[in-house]
């Protein structure tokens, strides 16, 4: 199909509808669920919750009805049974030490018998001064004693003042006393101060439950969208007392770690999680970004028309490469965005490579205006998907350093795979990627005012990675998507080219003037396209094997019979038509047995089109004028490319030529026009894009070669004496045979050479 039909008005809505739905798919903004951190963990992302909540926190309303318990309190009873008690306990403890005092024993059983006194809480020195005391001092102690201790129980004394009101007791002892007897009188009472003053359990326990009651349960609320747990924070609830409506009891206390943490603990029971999703509001935006370059793709299509995408196979890899290259967009820089923007890593994304194989499996001008495509939507990946925030915003540079160095490293991509001829030369395109990418990333890095070392050794490996990356998978790419997309690559055709390939080499044994045929023909065809700007490398190879099906059956074409007779003589025209027409199926068939490209394939049915087999056609009309011409007529196609096109005349124009005894420049001039004229004649070109000026060219450059081919030569003179007096000194070998005589060159065809006028 004539690639300016190709391009019609549906296919192109339908590749630019097709392309934004798949870019938009390939950049969509889905949202993960999100996973709640636990307490004393660091929350990975900020918390939020995605409703208004509000919640009765158990920990904080127990905490602050304890807080009101403790203030009611307790309620109290004074037992006077214990004043009874110790005064009763005082007065035994006088009368055993009156009794041993006032007793007639020595002084030593005195003291013995007072220290055996039981629960006597004298000390060593105060046994010694009672017995030491005369009877007033003891009866003064007596009754200081006995008076002291009522006077103390006279208050409600409680356990907590105990200690207190035993270290005032010296103080309150009269002060006219003789020391010794003051100093008695403390020993004797001061353990026996003990509290009168009981607690009611009960009416205290209900007056605090009463307490508790009245304080109204404590409420933490967030509201929707409210930041709960900040990012790179630790769980530990301490945010969340803010948004507690604390009571008066609970403000200003420091709660511990635990008791933060239980609140923690219930908000996070009652936040739900986000589960993910996709928001309209960014959905909307991919749609419009995916749409812009779809129809911008869609526009360059619909304007040039270009032969390299003039098939739906060539569309779909055209729409993959970019779909690819925003699939790795979206999934990488969130990978690498924010945390390593200082880096350069987001430059490692082998972006470059997707033009580099529009490059080589579509043409150069369509891999720019793809190389910008996949450019703006790398930069757009970098700025949208990144879970930035207000810290680690990227600066202006940062921010336009993807999409500026993506594009000038495709651009540099595209200009240095334009001739790639080997697999080796990848290694140079992933170099010149490279250096841009550091050439370009080294000018942002000019702009920014902290030029760290660091910041430019590490894009200095970048743009190192970046070479490599870029370099694999573009070869191990390429390869992969011509054959899946029935694209003939450059380097596969000059693999076909290697005159070492098995049908070429069979082609040379078996149908030595077939073979030598297509090498006329690959010469003729090569320089004819470089002319016009078709694929020279293309008609080469195609030319090379256009006639492979003559393997069939070499001996029945006349370029293989040599001084043989003729098969054909003893054949009708029929018959004779059907052989010629079935090196055409031959050829299909070995084509695909070897796995020639569809391309390559192509030639072999093309470069007959629907003609003719004259010879025979007119043999048989010459027995039967009516004969019908469609049992001679090759199946076709014609020609659908300037390449096949460009075979089809190189063909006939090399036999037209071969078969002539004339063969004087003007002679193939005019034979040459003779055969263009008679293609057009006959429609044969109406599918292959060729316009007259390029059928001019064409011929010319044909008329170059064949002049080249068979020019005229010089007859050359009888060896001289000297030459033969040479050859007389230098005997061959027995086994050899005596050379010919030297009779000069012959053509390259190995026909008689011309006569010299």
């Amino acid at each position: 199909m004539d690639r300016h039909h190709f391009f019609t008005p549906v296919r192109l809505a339908t590749f630019v509808v097709g392309l934004s739905i798949a870019l938009t798919i390939a950049l969509i903004p889905i949202e993960p669920a999100e996973t709640l951190p636990q307490v004393g963990e660091t929350a990975l992302d900020d918390v939020r919750a995605w409703e208004d909540v509000a919640f009765e926190s158990a920990v904080l309303t127990d905490l602050a009805r304890d807080a009101a318990g403790e203030n009611v309190a307790a309620f109290v009873t004074v037992d006077r049974g214990v004043e009874r008690a110790q005064a009763g306990t005082l007065q035994v403890l006088l009368t055993s030490i009156s009794d041993i005092r006032g007793s007639s024993t020595t002084e030593a059983e005195r003291t013995a018998a007072l220290a055996a006194v039981p629960a006597s809480p004298l000390s060593l020195r105060g046994q010694i001064l009672v017995l030491s005391f005369t009877n007033a001092q003891w009866e003064t102690a007596r009754d200081e004693a006995t008076t002291l201790l009522t006077e103390l129980f006279t208050a409600n004394i409680i356990e907590s003042d105990l200690e207190t009101l035993r270290s005032e007791i010296p103080d309150r002892v009269a002060l006219d006393l003789f020391p010794a007897v003051r100093e008695v009188v403390v020993e004797l009472v001061a353990p026996l101060i003990m509290p009168n003053v009981v607690i009611d359990e009960v009416a205290t326990l209900a007056a605090r439950e009463q307490a508790r009651s009245i304080v109204a349960p404590v409420v933490c609320s967030f509201r929707e969208e409210e930041l709960v747990f900040p990012q790179g924070a630790e769980v530990t609830g301490a945010d969340i007392l803010a948004r507690c409506e604390l009571p008066v009891s609970l403000r200003g206390v420091d709660f511990t770690a635990a008791e933060t943490g239980a609140v923690a603990s219930e908000a996070l029971e009652r936040l739900t999680p986000n589960s993910g999703g996709i928001p309209g509001d960014e959905l909307i935006a991919v749609l419009i970004i995916a749409a812009a370059c779809a129809v911008t793709l869609g526009a360059y299509l619909a304007l040039t028309h270009p032969r390299a995408a003039a098939s739906d196979r060539r569309l779909v890899l055209l729409g993959a490469l970019i779909f690819l290259a925003a699939i790795a967009a979206r999934w990488y820089f969130p990978a690498v965005l924010p945390e390593e923007q200082d880096k350069a890593l987001e430059l490692i994304l082998p972006l470059a490579a997707v033009a580099v194989l529009a490059t080589v499996l579509l043409e150069t001008t369509l891999a720019l205006v793809v190389a910008t495509i996949v450019a703006a939507l790398g930069g757009f990946a970098a700025m949208a998907f990144p879970d930035y925030d207000v810290t680690n915003m990227p600066s202006a540079e940062q921010a336009l350093r993807p999409a500026v160095t993506f594009l000038f490293a495709g651009v540099a991509g595209v200009f240095a795979s334009t001739r790639v001829e080997r697999v080796t030369q990848y290694a140079v395109v992933g170099s010149v990627i490279g250096g841009t990418v550091f050439v370009t990333g080294l000018a942002f890095w000019l702009f920014n005012d902290d030029r760290s070392t660091i910041a430019l050794a590490w894009l200095a490996l970048t743009a190192l990675l970046a070479t490599v990356v870029t370099g694999v998978v573009t070869v191990g790419a390429f390869t992969f998507l011509g054959s899946t997309f029935g694209v003939t690559t450059r380097l596969q055709l000059l693999e076909m080219a290697q005159l070492t390939q098995p049908l070429l080499r069979r082609l040379q044994e078996e149908a030595p003037g077939t073979f030598h045929h297509s090498q006329l023909v690959a010469t003729m065809g090569e320089r004819a396209a470089a002319q016009i700007g078709a694929h020279p490398l293309l008609v080469r190879v195609g030319a090379y094997y256009h006639d492979i099906g003559k393997l069939a059956q070499p001996h029945m074409y006349i370029e293989n019979q040599g001084d043989e007779e003729n098969p054909h003589d003893g054949v009708d025209p029929w018959e004779s038509a059907r052989v010629i027409q079935e090196h055409v199926r031959w050829g299909l068939e070995l084509g695909r047995r070897h796995r020639l490209p569809e391309r390559v394939r192509d030639f072999i049915p093309e470069h007959h089109g629907t003609r003719l087999v004259t010879y025979f056609y007119r043999k048989a009309a010459q027995l039967d004028p009516d004969v019908d011409p469609t049992g001679f007529t090759y199946e076709g196609p014609r020609p659908r490319s300037r390449e096949t096109a460009i075979v089809m005349l190189a063909d006939s124009c090399e036999a037209v030529v071969r078969s002539s005894h004339d063969r004087d420049p003007d002679q193939i001039d005019n034979l040459i026009d003779g055969v263009i004229n008679e293609r057009l004649a006959e429609r044969q070109l109406d599918d292959s894009d060729m316009t007259l000026r390029d059928l001019r060219l064409v011929g010319e450059s044909f008329k170059v070669t064949l002049r080249g081919v068979y020019h005229s030569r010089i007859s050359y003179p009888e060896p001289t004496a000297a030459e033969q007096e040479r050859l007389t000194r230098s005997p061959l070998p027995e086994d050899f045979k005596a050379p010919p005589e030297p009779v000069g060159d012959l053509p390259i065809d190995g026909s008689e050479p011309p006569e010299i006028a």
